[in-house]
């Protein structure tokens, strides 16, 4: 195959940059565009702003900027979630500043105790904001030490003034705490649906409403077709980020997280329907009618019960082999089959909002589970200490302590999830420019000269915010703009209590802001920084790895060491699972000749991962099954085929996880078959005795019958893709690489 990464004549440039401009433009409409719903958060954050602003500047609140960009941060999933996340923030917020107040001043007698705190406590907070899983609760001890720092700094002020500032700090994150969670009640009770139910509900509509039409001969177009394409556009992302911040317990959202990914996927089927369907002139047969509108009917239930809160209807897999005239409906037949299976081992909706038995030993955690044996969080800590010291130093070498925002600053873009270093240096570039330049600089210009109230700055503070606001709804590939954006405008516009007339104060804050983008670029984004899609592809291999090894525990002597094992790895899984999926935004902004192949095989990942995940929630389905002991004393038969059927499982994953990683595996063995044997020898077995079959025996024929049903097709697609000569060229080269 003719590499992709050959060298380019030198006319082909131009047309290369005028593709990438053409695919930046349309990425922005795309994250732009409205959805249902976005209109009601952005309007949340900016009433939540801007009262929060309001009252800064009524009271002479000092570090305004904190209160106003914390009703960004905060969950709006529910008024609950919301309080518990202010709560939680305002918590954090007392303790830095407790911990800050006690530590300076046991330090700041000497220059260099002082200094060894600064860097002590800057360790601290990176490793903060990598091990505590809530990140806006973690970097609320940094955003003390961003605002403490410079605050101490300035020895022309008393202790006492210095101590008093310091505790004004938190106040200021408390009032736009206090004032989020008021908007949040109130705008519930006008709007009582969440964010996550809409979103699911018209993502599950627009692909009913395209199954409706397909089956009905009618061309598709207008509303419908811009709605299905844009949420194949906009992907899960948002969403996941959503159910992140949801307040669930992990398992609930390990396995929204599951569904959310089937119906991302179902979304991208149903876009790619439309188009094949569109230039296919035959009409439809009069089965493939029927099971379009069967297909409908199944979703339609889907969407009601996920609405109620019921337990979706379970769809048979193994019923779903039937060919068709339309290419993409026995795959859309099959991704909503495995949609009900994402929550398996729920027996209730309520067993949908509370931790599973498997978990009754397992206390929620504040903490990450590696939170101190994993080295990646020692190496982000390093890396956002060593940057973030680099600004220091250099602002106090020049004296100029204006450019103390590029502490903040360096905090703030310590965002190890949002992809490459290529996106996040874009973004905050980019929010640093617009915010800073555009709207802070420009605004000290052009418009508040003439502005003599409080009235006029709150229309420009309006304006500003609803622009952040919007941008901040968008997927994470660009969120982050909006929040860098209304971080500049803030930390330039709302400091002081009345217009300054010089410039020098929005200069020395912006000029702050890019030292700290500076130092992020040369140390941070540098050291200890991995190519994404090779990231994304090494995650995917090690879920894979460990789903062998959560299988295996099956077969653990040890219950509850087995156990404990399980939920560890059930963990890391889930983590990883968000590893691969912050990754596949990320490898979006990588450019070069390699691009292309890039997107290639980074659709190849997305396309397996949300098998993977539905596959997890299964067979921690069985495992749950066999450590509650609701299998009665099995035969010798019964029990060698269970045994073969669960060692046929890792056999397959582990052979699926070395060609993902680009080592030679031997072909896996057949899991269904497996599963058939298993169930012959239980119907064998009661047969002779002339019992029935008990139902905790019905559930297991049914658990490996399903377990073997989805991975199946799952190693069927991996082994076929890196057996085509092609498509596994295209893998191999930088896999290879990577392995040897």
């Amino acid at each position: 195959m003719a590499s992709q990464d050959q060298a380019l004549p030198a006319f082909i440039p131009s047309g290369k940059l005028d593709s990438a401009s053409i695919w930046f433009w349309q990425f922005l409409k795309t994250e732009l565009a409205p959805y249902p719903g976005r209109a009601w958060v952005v309007g949340r954050m900016v009433i939540a702003a801007t009262v929060t602003m309001v009252l800064v500047m009524t009271f002479r609140i000092p570090y305004g900027f904190l209160g106003a960009i914390y009703t960004l941060f905060l969950s709006r999933e529910s008024p609950t979630v919301t309080l518990r996340a202010g709560i939680r923030t305002v918590i954090v917020y007392a303790i830095a500043t407790v911990y800050t107040i006690v530590g300076i001043m046991t330090m700041v007698g000497s220059p260099v105790t002082h200094f060894l705190w600064i860097i002590t406590s800057l360790f601290v907070a990176f490793y903060l904001i990598r091990i505590i899983p809530d990140y806006f609760t973690a970097v609320a001890f940094g955003f003390t030490l961003a605002g403490a720092i410079p605050l101490w700094d300035e020895t022309f002020l008393t202790v006492n003034q210095r101590t008093e500032n310091t505790l004004w700090l938190g106040f200021s994150v408390l009032v736009g705490s206090a004032v989020t969670v008021a908007v949040e009640y109130v705008f519930r009770r006008v709007h009582p649906m969440t964010d996550v139910t809409q979103a699911l509900e018209s993502r599950l509509r627009a692909v009913e409403d395209v199954l409706r039409q397909i089956a009905a001969d009618l061309p598709l177009g207008g509303k419908l077709e811009k709605e299905i394409s844009l949420y194949s556009a906009l992907g899960t992302s948002r969403l996941r980020r959503q159910l992140l911040r949801s307040g669930y317990p992990p398992q609930v959202i390990a396995q929204m997280n599951v569904a959310v990914a089937l119906l991302g996927r179902l979304s991208d089927l149903a876009a790619s329907m439309r188009i094949v369907r569109s230039n296919q002139p035959i009409a439809l047969s009069a089965a493939d009618r029927d099971r379009c509108l069967r297909l409908a009917s199944q979703i339609s239930d889907l969407r009601r019960d996920l609405q109620l809160r019921k337990l979706p209807r379970v769809i048979e897999l193994s019923s779903l082999a039937q060919p068709s005239e339309l290419p993409l409906l026995p795959e859309m037949e099959r991704t909503v089959a495995l949609i009900p299976h994402a929550f398996s081992g729920s027996e209730s909706a309520e067993d949908l909002f509370v931790p599973p038995a498997l978990d009754a030993a397992a206390n929620q955690r504040f903490l990450v589970a590696d939170a101190f044996s994993n080295r990646d969080h020692l190496k982000f800590a390093v890396r956002g200490t060593l940057a973030t010291m680099l600004a220091y130093v250099v602002y106090q070498s020049v004296d100029w302590p204006g450019l103390s925002t590029a502490v903040a600053t360096c905090i703030i873009t310590a965002l190890s999830t949002i992809g490459s270093s290529r996106q996040k240096q874009f973004l905050r570039l980019g929010g640093a420019i617009i915010g800073g330049f555009v709207f802070g600089t420009g605004a000290q210009v052009f418009v508040l000269p003439y502005l003599d109230s409080i009235t006029g700055f709150t229309l420009l503070f309006v304006f500003v915010t609803a622009i952040s606001a919007w941008i901040t709804t968008a997927t994470p590939r660009l969120s982050y703009l909006g929040v860098q954006l209304a971080l500049a405008f803030y930390l330039i516009n709302l400091q002081e209590f009345a217009m300054q007339s010089s410039l020098a104060i929005a200069r020395d804050r912006i000029f702050g802001v890019l030292l700290g983008l500076l130092c992020m670029w040369l140390v941070f984004d540098r050291l200890w920084v991995r190519d994404a899609l090779q990231e994304m592809e090494d995650a995917f291999a090690r879920n894979l790895r460990m789903l062998a090894e959560l299988i295996e525990q099956s077969r653990e002597p040890d219950r509850h060491q087995a156990a404990r094992r399980v939920i560890q790895l059930r963990d890391q899984i889930n983590d990883g699972f968000n590893t691969v999926k912050s990754q596949a935004d990320a490898v979006v902004f990588e450019f070069g000749p390699s691009r292309e192949r890039k997107l290639k095989i980074r659709d190849d990942i997305r396309r397996w991962q949300p098998t993977l995940g539905t596959l997890l929630q299964v067979q921690i389905t069985g495992l749950q099954y066999l450590f509650d002991k609701r299998y009665p004393e099995l035969s010798q038969p019964i029990t060698g085929a269970l045994t073969a059927f669960e060692e046929n499982m890792a056999i397959v994953a582990r052979a699926m996880s070395d060609e993902v990683a680009g080592k030679i595996a031997q072909a896996g063995p057949d899991v269904q078959e497996s599963a058939a044997r298993l169930r012959q020898e239980i119907e064998k077995h009661y047969t002779a005795s002339d019992l029935p079959i008990p139902p905790t025996l019905v559930d297991m024929i049914t658990i490996t019958q399903n377990l073997a049903s989805i991975i199946a097709p799952l190693y069927a697609d991996i082994h076929s893709t890196f057996a085509n000569s092609q498509r596994g060229a295209m893998h191999y080269p930088v896999l290879t690489e990577k392995t040897t």
